[in-house]
């Protein structure tokens, strides 16, 4: 009786303490943010990808999220800061991914649209699962393109731009995680 009422006992502390773990985070500072409640709303069933997921995480990280790349490219990167970096690009989903890599994490994400809508600015950054941060910007909106700088600094989204391919259709998504490189 004494035995069966410690296994009663381990038993209940066990799932006690599995259920706790289910609620705690399992974001750290190497991998984004969760995408909020509200960002998912906004973007509805229509969401494209979770860009957030890729900020500024590894090769090897980035493999264990899509698998192998379909190519990979080693190049020089001049920047318009003066700079030349060591780059390497990731293409998947039949090149309409883009990862640049620099210093061996994800600096841009590049999307290449395939017909996808969106209504407005807010409602294009919610399709990549990106909430505006209270320090956004919005440096460009011409109808045809819309740029964000300082879009969220926890979810480490420095820049936003979209190029519409024709009205209010996604053309080219270029998401910037650290703009120091450009």
């Amino acid at each position: 009786m004494y035995r069966q009422s410690v296994l009663f006992t381990l038993g209940v502390l066990l799932l006690i303490i599995v259920a706790a773990c289910g609620q705690i985070p399992a974001s750290t500072d190497e991998q984004a943010a969760p995408t909020s409640s509200a960002v998912v709303e906004e973007a509805g069933e229509d969401m494209i990808i979770n860009a957030v997921q890729f900020a500024g995480i590894s090769e090897k990280q980035l493999i264990e999220l899509l698998g192998e790349p379909e190519s990979k490219e080693d190049w020089s990167f001049s920047s318009a800061n003066g700079q030349k970096y060591k780059a390497l690009t990731y293409v998947y989903d039949n090149g309409n991914q883009e990862f640049l890599f620099i210093d061996g994490k994800v600096v841009r994400f590049t999307f290449y649209g395939t017909g996808q809508k969106y209504k407005d600015g807010k409602h294009a950054l919610a399709l990549f699962g990106i909430e505006p941060g209270p320090n956004i910007t919005l440096v460009t909106n011409t109808g045809s393109a819309i740029k964000y700088q300082r879009v969220h600094e926890s979810m480490k989204i420095d820049e936003f731009w979209l190029i519409e391919d024709s009205e209010k259709t996604i053309g080219t998504v270029k998401i910037t995680y650290d703009s120091r490189y450009f």
